[in-house]
C-alpha cells in the first residue's frame, strides 16, 4: 500500500515537472516552432562559412536543448556594451555565432539594463566563441551584451561534434 501511494505520488509528480518544463520551453525566447538554426563562423581574415544544424531524426534532441537552456541563460540578463571592449583582445580572433531567424515576427521580452524591453524578433544572434562571447544581436540592428555563460561552449561544441559525427 505504502509502495503504491510512492508510485502514485511519483507519477504525479513527474506529470506536474514534465507539464511546467512543456510549457516553459514554449516561451523561451531561442526557441524556433521549426527549430532551425544556423553556425556562423568568421575567421580572423574575415571569411564567413555558414551551417544549418541539421540533426538527424534519430539524434538525441536532449544535446540541442541543452544549448538552447545554455543560450537562454544568456539572454536572460542583457546590457548595453561598454564603449571599450576587451583591450586584451589585441589580434582578430574566430568568431562563431549562433543564430536563428523567426518566419514570422515573434514578440519577446528581454531584461536589459535592469528594464524590461519588448520588441518584435525576427532575427537573434548569440556569440559563442571570439571576442565577445554573449553578445547578442537582435533584428541585426541592436547589440547588447548577454551573460558570458562558461557552460554555452562546451554545449555549442557537443552539438557541432553531434552534427559533425552523423555527417
Amino acid at each position: 500500500m505504502f509502495k503504491r501511494k510512492i508510485s502514485t505520488l511519483g507519477l504525479g509528480l513527474a506529470v506536474f515537472l514534465a507539464s511546467l518544463f512543456l510549457s516553459g520551453c514554449s516561451e523561451k525566447p531561442f526557441l524556433t516552432q521549426d527549430g532551425s538554426y544556423v553556425i556562423l563562423s568568421i575567421s580572423p581574415s574575415g571569411m564567413t562559412q555558414s551551417e544549418l544544424i541539421k540533426l538527424p531524426w534519430n539524434t538525441n534532441s536532449a544535446v540541442m536543448q541543452n544549448l538552447l537552456k545554455e543560450c537562454s541563460f544568456v539572454l536572460s540578463d542583457l546590457r548595453t556594451p561598454s564603449a571599450t571592449q576587451d583591450p586584451e583582445v589585441k589580434a582578430p580572433l574566430k568568431t562563431t555565432i549562433l543564430q536563428t531567424n523567426f518566419a514570422q515576427p515573434k514578440r519577446m521580452s528581454f531584461l536589459v539594463d535592469q528594464k524590461i524591453l519588448t520588441l518584435d524578433v525576427q532575427s537573434l544572434q548569440i556569440e559563442v566563441e571570439g571576442a565577445n562571447v554573449g553578445q547578442v544581436t537582435i533584428n541585426q540592428t541592436i547589440t547588447l551584451q548577454g551573460i558570458n555563460n562558461p557552460n554555452l561552449f562546451p554545449a555549442f561544441e557537443a552539438v557541432r561534434d553531434l552534427i559533425h559525427d552523423n555527417n
